[in-house]
């Protein structure tokens, strides 16, 4: 067995994952690549940003240089996008190689759209659609809800608009929950979830894994590079195959990809 010590709370908690050693790569085994996601982004934090912390280490790191993903901005949050300082990230992330896509849309913050009446969801997606339009130059193809809820109503209104829900295969649970700012078991965690995706995984395809994370918190800001290594490395004692490159580097490969993905359409009306 190969085990692994997690210290957990600061050294104060141990939580020891065992986990059985790969069989050897062979020509079969599945190739993995994960296309990297972000939620509830533009921070503004002026002493350490972590959007834009994040989007300087995927451009320079030491397992694949230039990596793009996709960011799902809050249009409208009053310490985020909803300001000129947020507006300006979204641009610059923009300009720094990456997608733009929707997630929350109402001023009141992180508001789940299946809780909005009819005619504010659709002002507030009009409007979101509009934003990112005028900063970027492009309209917007994906959407990701908040809380990941959605319904028949809601993905109608989506659909009405060409947006595309693009849901994550792995969550990295570095929300903030109750002042925790990472998850405690994120290797685990990880490990778990691509050993699941690698029972399913076709040897003749290659795997793309969509993960999650969020720009906002800043512990996820300070460990990208290492969450980088952690994929890398839970991946292969998973059984998959690592290409060269494990991330997603291209944005039309990208948007091939995510339109592949995307949550299918509401049947038809």
């Amino acid at each position: 067995m190969k085990c692994r010590g997690v210290i957990l709370a600061a050294g104060l908690l141990g939580l020891v994952s065992c986990r059985s050693i790969p069989p050897p790569l062979t020509a079969e085994s599945p190739s993995v690549r994960f296309l990297i996601t972000f939620d509830d982004g533009p921070s503004t934090r002026t002493d350490y940003n972590p959007t834009l912390a994040i989007i300087g280490q995927l451009a320079t790191n030491d397992v694949q240089s230039g990596i793009k993903a996709i960011f799902f901005v809050q249009t409208e949050n009053k310490r985020g996008g909803g300001t000129p300082e947020g507006r300006e990230i979204i641009r610059y992330t923009h300009e720094q190689g990456h997608i733009i896509g929707i997630h929350s849309t109402s001023p009141r913050g992180h508001i789940a759209h299946t809780t909005l009446p009819t005619e504010v969801l659709i002002r507030e997606l009009e409007q979101a659609k509009a934003l990112i339009q005028r900063l970027t130059g492009a309209a917007p193809q994906f959407l990701r809800p908040p809380y990941g809820a959605s319904d028949l109503r809601t993905r109608t209104l989506y659909d009405d608009r060409d947006l595309s829900v693009l849901m994550a295969d792995i969550r990295a649970r570095d929300g903030l929950i109750y002042g925790y700012k990472a998850s405690l078991s994120r290797r685990l965690h990880i490990y778990n979830s691509l050993k699941a995706l690698r029972r399913t995984a076709a040897p003749e395809a290659v795997t793309t894994v969509i993960m999650n994370f969020h720009d906002v918190n800043p512990y996820t800001a300070r460990h990208m590079t290492d969450y980088l290594h952690i994929m890398v490395e839970e991946a292969r004692l998973a059984g998959f195959s690592v290409p060269a490159k494990p991330f997603y580097d291209n944005i039309d490969e990208i948007t091939r990809i995510a339109t592949l993905r995307r949550m299918p359409p509401p049947a038809a009306r």
